[in-house]
């Protein structure tokens, strides 16, 4: 199966007509473009959205996932592998920002289901839902133009690239 890249256009296209979600996703798209002191926060990002964010020491294999919390604002949080490094845990919160968006589900039990780490297999809804969460992820961080103007800036330094978006180098070239 090939992979094609998504667009922000096309993730708008598919979540709920929320203006403040598709202005905060945009403005962080737009942060990701060179010229600036700082990467835009995820933190800020995913608190903006109404999550709660936990660190935890989960098992090696999780990285994170979406909990239903009803003191959040929005009624979700983003449970973090405290164990990870900063820029696994920027990916992480993404993904399940975009999960949120994509995949509503009003299953209590799913969180417990991908806790289950090793004892779990996803089905063949799961995945395409896991590779989609992965794809939109890579259209706010990449997508619009912002890995273009970053070669323009770095070339095709992988490092400087990474450094840059605040992913890992596997992640970067995975997009």
């Amino acid at each position: 199966m090939t992979r094609r890249l998504r667009t922000i256009r096309e993730l708008f296209a598919r979540i709920p007509e929320d203006g403040k979600s598709r202005h905060l996703l945009r403005s962080f798209n737009l942060g990701m473009v060179g010229g600036r002191e700082r990467l835009p926060s995820v933190e800020t990002l995913a608190r903006e959205l109404g999550f709660d964010i936990d660190l935890w020491e989960l098992p090696k294999s999780i990285r994170g996932y979406l909990e239903r919390d009803e003191f959040a604002t929005n009624r979700f949080r983003i449970v973090v592998n405290a164990n990870d490094d900063v820029r696994t845990r920027r990916w992480t919160v993404l993904h399940e920002i975009m999960h949120f968006l994509l995949h509503r589900r009003d299953d209590p039990f799913a969180a417990a289901v991908h806790r289950a780490g090793g004892l779990h297999f996803y089905d063949a809804e799961e995945e395409r839902e896991e590779l989609e969460a992965n794809e939109f992820t890579e259209a706010v961080v990449f997508g619009d133009g912002a890995l273009e103007a970053a070669v323009s800036l770095f070339g095709r330094d992988q490092a400087a690239l990474a450094n840059h978006f605040g992913v890992s180098i596997i992640t970067l070239a995975i997009a």
